[in-house]
C-alpha cells in the first residue's frame, strides 16, 4: 500500500493540514498547489479530477448562495435587524447578546455562517459601543451561534453542503434532522455563556438611550431588498421540492443568483465579488486530494478500520460525532469533513447499512463538524471572519480567549447532541 503515489498523497495532505492549522501558508494556496502536484505526478489525471472528483454540486451551491447573500447584504437589512434587536432588548447587554445570537443563528441557517458574521458583526460592535460595553464577548458568542445555526440546514455551513452532496440528502432532510439538534445546542450554549459571564452581563452604570437608534436608515435599497427576499423565498422553496423533481440544489441556488443579477443594475464584476473565490479554490484543491486518497486506497482502509471498532451503528455514530467535534476544532471543519465523508461511506458499506439506516451516521458527522468548529479559532471559516473584524477593536479576539469559552461550550452542547441522537434514532428502534 505504501508506494510512491500513497506516500506523496499523504505528504500533500499533511502539508495542507499544516497550512490550515498554523496559518503560516495560505490554506487555498496550499490545497491548490497540493492538488496540482498530484496531477503533475500522475497520481490522478486531470480528466479524472474534473469528471469524478470535483463536486460541482457543492461548488455551485456555494457560489449561488454567496451571490444571493451578498446582494441581500448590500441592502442593509442585516443592520436593520440588528439595531431593531438593540431597541427591543431595551439596552440590556445580556438580552442583546441572546437576541443577536438568535438572529445570527437563524441567518446562518438560511444563508451561510461566514456571510452572516461579516454582515452582522460590525453592527454588533457598534451596538456594544453604544451600550458602553466591550464587544469581545459579544463577537465570540455570535461566532458560536453562527456555527450552531449553520448546522441546522444544508446551506448553513460548507460541511453540510459536502455531506448533503455526497450522501444525497436534501434541504428538508437537514432541517428536520439536524435542525432540532442545533436548536437544542443553541439553547444550551447560550445558557452556558450567560451563566459563566454573569459579571460581564451586569447592568451598566452608563446612560444608554437605545430609543435614539433609527434602524430605518440602515435600509439603503428597498426595491432590491424586496426582490431579493422574494427570490430567496423561492430558492428556499426550491430546495425543498428539488429532490422530488430530480433537480440538484446547486441549480436552484444558481438560478436564484442569476435572476437577482439580471434585475440588479450593479456591474457584473461587482456582483461576482461577493463570491469568496479563495474558498472555492480551496474546495477544488481538497476535492482532488480526497479523490487521490480514495484512488490509492487510504480511504477504504480507514473506513474499514472504523467499521471494525464497533458493529453497533449507535456507537459508530457517537464516534463520528466526537471525532468530528475534535477534528473540526483542531484541524478545521471543511478539510476534516472532506476526508471523513468517503471514510464514513466506506464504513457504512462495510457494515452493509441501507441508506435509511445510514442517515444517523451522516447527521452525527454533520453535527460533530459544524458545532465542533466552535472549539478553536481555526475550527471554522466563520470564526476566522469574526477574528478579522475583532482586530478593529482595542481587544481583538485571540486563540486563548476563544478557546476558554468555545471548548467548554462545545463539550456541553455535544453531550446534549449525543443524547438527541440516541433518543431519536436508536433508543426505540
Amino acid at each position: 500500500m505504501f508506494n510512491f503515489p500513497t506516500i506523496l498523497t499523504l505528504v500533500v495532505l499533511g502539508f495542507v493540514y499544516f497550512a490550515v492549522v498554523t496559518e503560516r501558508i495560505d490554506r487555498m494556496k496550499a490545497a491548490f498547489l497540493g492538488a496540482m502536484l498530484l496531477i503533475a505526478a500522475r497520481v490522478v489525471t486531470l480528466e479524472t479530477a474534473w469528471t469524478e472528483y470535483l463536486d460541482f454540486e457543492t461548488i455551485g451551491l456555494l457560489v449561488g448562495m454567496m451571490i444571493i447573500a451578498g446582494i441581500i447584504g448590500g441592502t442593509g437589512v442585516f443592520g436593520y435587524v440588528a439595531l431593531k434587536a438593540v431597541k427591543l432588548t431595551r439596552g440590556s447587554f445580556a438580552r442583546l447578546t441572546v437576541a443577536l445570537a438568535v438572529i445570527t443563528a437563524v441567518f446562518s441557517a438560511f444563508l451561510d455562517n461566514v456571510t452572516t458574521i461579516l454582515l452582522i458583526a460590525p453592527i454588533a460592535m457598534y451596538a456594544a459601543d453604544v451600550l458602553h460595553r466591550r464587544p469581545h464577548l459579544l463577537l465570540i458568542t455570535m461566532a458560536l451561534a453562527a456555527n450552531i445555526g449553520g448546522a441546522a440546514t444544508l446551506i448553513g455551513d460548507p460541511p453540510n453542503m459536502l455531506i448533503g452532496s455526497a450522501a444525497g440528502l436534501g434541504f428538508a432532510d437537514f432541517l428536520l434532522n439536524t435542525g432540532p439538534a442545533a436548536l437544542i445546542a443553541l439553547a444550551v450554549a447560550m445558557g452556558y455563556v450567560l451563566l459563566t459571564n454573569r459579571k460581564l452581563f451586569a447592568p451598566s452604570k452608563g446612560q444608554v438611550r437605545p430609543e435614539s437608534f433609527d434602524e430605518s436608515k440602515q435600509i439603503t435599497d428597498r426595491q432590491t431588498l424586496t426582490l431579493s427576499l422574494i427570490v430567496l423565498c423561492l430558492v428556499l422553496v426550491g430546495f425543498v421540492i428539488a429532490p422530488l423533481l430530480g433537480l440538484p440544489t446547486a441549480a436552484v441556488a444558481l438560478t436564484g443568483a442569476a435572476v437577482l443579477m439580471l434585475v440588479n443594475r450593479t456591474a457584473p464584476k461587482e456582483l461576482l465579488s461577493h463570491v469568496e473565490w479563495p474558498l472555492i479554490f480551496f474546495f477544488i484543491g481538497l476535492f482532488v486530494i480526497t479523490g487521490a486518497l480514495e484512488s490509492v486506497g487510504v480511504i477504504g482502509a480507514v473506513g474499514r478500520f472504523f467499521a471494525t471498532l464497533t458493529p453497533n451503528p449507535f456507537w459508530l455514530a457517537v464516534l463520528l460525532l466526537w471525532l468530528g467535534t475534535f477534528g473540526a476544532a483542531f484541524l478545521s471543519a471543511v478539510p476534516f469533513v472532506t476526508v471523513m465523508i468517503p471514510v464514513t461511506a466506506a464504513a457504512i458499506a462495510h457494515l452493509g447499512l441501507d441508506p435509511s439506516a445510514a442517515q444517523p451516521l451522516w447527521w452525527a458527522l454533520s453535527l460533530g463538524a459544524c458545532i465542533g468548529g466552535n472549539g478553536t479559532l481555526v475550527g471554522s471559516a466563520a470564526n476566522m471572519a469574526m477574528v478579522g473584524i475583532s482586530e478593529r477593536t482595542p481587544q481583538p479576539v485571540d486563540f486563548k480567549s476563544f478557546f476558554r469559552l468555545g471548548m467548554p461550550t462545545v463539550i456541553i452542547a455535544q453531550l446534549t447532541v449525543t443524547a438527541y441522537l440516541w433518543l431519536r434514532y436508536f433508543a426505540f428502534g
